[in-house]
């Protein structure tokens, strides 16, 4: 098994095939909500809190799964216990889910870029807020160009290359979507970075 902190409320543990076997981790079954999978989930992350010191409460945690072709796995851990201590949501455990940073080896689903602009400083807080509420764990960025307009690029997963994530399509609610290419360009002369690659998190507490 490999730890990787990404900060005091996410982790990323990497599991190989025997440790799979070790906490009768099943992919095909590891998001059934039952005793074995919760038993398991509680024994990972004793072994967490005695290698690296990092306490999560298994009835508060959400979970993003991409098995391996090995038979091992990547698993996004992310508390949901936000810093002012208000309980979010719990949010299922899903294979190749959107919530994911895109990047490792062996992860499933598609690597995908989403850019967004949105009119108002305060219409980006909120849906960095909002994004926050439902565990995104993956990298971010945020710009400012020079009519004020500011941007949201996100880096996820998809089941499908052409296709927007479900649990992001909110996000048009808030702003337009744009194609990150193109903005990349763009930013080259007429933007500003605010923050990366953790532009979610330091962003969404701002709301």
């Amino acid at each position: 098994m490999e730890l990787i902190r990404i900060s005091d409320q996410k982790l990323k543990i990497m599991l190989t095939p025997s440790d799979m076997t070790q906490y009768e981790l099943n992919a095909d079954s590891i998001g059934a909500d039952n005793g074995q999978t919760h038993r398991a989930f509680r024994l990972l992350l004793e072994e967490v809190r005695r290698q690296i010191g990092v306490a999560f409460d298994d009835r508060r945690i959400s979970v993003q799964f991409f098995p391996s072709r090995e038979g091992g796995c990547e698993m996004f851990v992310s508390s949901m216990l936000p810093g002012g201590g208000e309980e979010r949501k719990r949010l299922p455990v899903r294979a190749g889910s959107a919530l994911a940073v895109a990047g490792g080896k062996g992860s499933g689903g598609f690597r995908r870029e989403g850019a967004y602009r949105f009119d108002a400083l305060q219409t980006l807080l909120c849906a960095c807020h909002r994004l926050q509420g439902i565990g995104y764990i993956g990298e971010s960025a945020a710009y400012r160009d020079e009519h004020n307009a500011y941007y949201l690029l996100l880096r996820t997963r998809a089941a499908s290359p052409f296709t927007v994530p479900e649990e992001l399509a909110f996000l048009t609610e808030y702003g337009r979507m744009e194609n990150p290419a193109m903005l990349r360009l763009y930013f080259r002369e007429h933007g500003v970075l605010l923050c990366a690659p953790d532009a979610v998190d330091r962003l969404g507490v701002l709301k």
